[in-house]
């Protein structure tokens, strides 16, 4: 039995090594701005698709509605309005997450000082559950079938719960920075999905 155990000892020690990243923590005056130069970067790509998928929205529509003609029913070409709506939404959402993902891949590289590992943890977990809600996301805007459904969906949705946890976390590390006297904003939590008045 005691040969066992300590085959099972040696066993677990390249284990218990791996889980331990071998990096020293980066010093406060380091890490919080690596985050918020991370955050920054994911501010500025997602207005950039924000900005260039409501520029294709606002081109898509009014083709549709100068192609229309007078005596059109309302409601095929609101349904029209509805589905190019839709389909720009779906399409932001799906390129924030990428950004998103971009995001947690970068500052998980980063190694945290101690006093905010759990900060630094519940700040990618954040993230890492708002990417992951964006299929749910879709599939709840793939159900709205006019322009108020499609508000309402976008409101009531995984993606808006998830950005909330979001904003909690990047405050959360904000208060860590400044007892450790750096100063830290959270650009990039507040991604904007494409709202289409009804």
């Amino acid at each position: 039995m005691r040969r066992r155990s300590a085959g099972l000892v040696l066993m677990a020690l390249p284990l218990l090594a791996a889980g331990c990243s071998s990096e020293p923590p980066l010093p406060a005056a380091e890490y919080f701005p690596a985050v918020e130069a991370e955050l920054a970067r994911l501010d500025l790509a997602t207005k950039d698709l924000t900005d260039r998928y409501a520029a294709e929205l606002e081109s898509e529509l009014g083709e549709l509605l100068a192609d229309a003609e007078a005596g059109s029913e309302t409601a095929t070409l609101a349904d029209a309005v509805a589905g190019i709506a839709r389909s720009k939404m779906q399409a932001i959402i799906a390129a924030q997450g990428e950004q998103v993902e971009v995001f947690t891949v970068r500052v998980g590289e980063l190694e945290p000082p101690r006093a905010v590992s759990s900060g630094h943890a519940e700040l990618l977990a954040a993230f890492e559950g708002w990417a992951a809600s964006g299929a749910a996301t879709l599939a709840e805007l793939d159900a709205a079938d006019d322009l108020a459904a499609l508000a309402l969906a976008m409101r009531a949705s995984p993606f808006a719960d998830a950005q909330f946890r979001v904003d909690q976390a990047c405050r959360a590390l904000v208060d860590n920075a400044a007892g450790a006297g750096v100063e830290l904003t959270c650009p990039g939590t507040q991604l904007q999905a494409l709202e289409v008045a009804p």
